[in-house]
């Protein structure tokens, strides 16, 4: 049997990556796979992506990370909400300064998909849909949506991002998995989020949630320039 740790939108929340990268130890999985977005909305972006980088942990680049590589005009609608709020604005904006040529240039260079062969299974990783980075892929779908989204995607297994939200679907024998977010997640769980699989003869999954010290995160978001709303919300697991 194999086990995989799977964590996706670490969004510059370096203390949850360094409380989640300490569980996964703990629970004694070697095998660290990210489904992007590594910064964004929180205080650490280049620290975030540094302790990715030297875990030399193998991902994605998310459709935040696109947009904070790519930057420009036309970023925003392309790899973000095109009626995106004002406080995102800011916080979008603060990220583009903040973050360093080096950060920029690893986010650029990190595919959109993966493709994973482990013992008899099938795995593609992707952010948003295989369809799109951007492409939301809810819990609430039905599972007649969901099976148009992964219309053409032979993996036995998908794992998305994202939405922030854990997801756990069986279609048909076909298994859709969102770890949820590890920085700032939205199911009204402050608390970070990742996915362990247990691939053998049967998958095993598991939704693993770690407590972190969330204050150090909401107060450097304060002290850094951030909005304050964006602590509060973070402090909320933001429903």
């Amino acid at each position: 049997m194999t086990r995989l740790a799977i964590i996706s939108d670490l969004h510059g929340n370096l203390p949850a990556l360094e409380a989640v990268l300490a569980d996964i130890q703990k629970q004694g999985i070697a095998e660290i796979y990210h489904l992007g977005d590594l910064v964004g909305y929180n205080p650490f972006p280049n620290e975030t992506v540094g302790l990715v980088r030297e875990r030399g942990l193998t991902g994605l680049t998310g459709n935040y990370d696109r947009a904070v590589s790519d930057s420009g005009p036309e970023a925003i609608a392309t790899y973000l909400n095109p009626k995106i709020s004002p406080m995102a604005l800011d916080i979008y904006h603060w990220t583009l300064a903040e973050v360093t040529a080096d950060t920029r240039a690893y986010l650029a260079a990190l595919p959109e998909q993966l493709t994973l062969k482990v013992d008899n299974w099938q795995i593609l990783l992707t952010h948003g849909s295989p369809r799109h980075i951007r492409e939301y892929v809810r819990p609430h779908l039905a599972d007649k949506t969901l099976k148009e989204i992964l219309t053409g995607v032979k993996a036995q297994i998908v794992l998305t991002g994202h939405t922030h939200i854990p997801l756990v679907r069986n279609l048909n024998g076909q298994w859709l998995i969102n770890p949820g977010s590890v920085g700032f997640p939205k199911d009204g769980d402050p608390r970070a989020s990742y996915a362990i699989l247990e691939l053998g003869q049967t998958l095993g999954i598991t939704i693993q949630r770690v407590a972190y010290d969330l204050e150090r995160t909401a107060q450097a978001i304060v002290a850094r320039g951030l909005p304050q709303q964006a602590a509060e919300t973070l402090r909320r697991g933001r429903r």
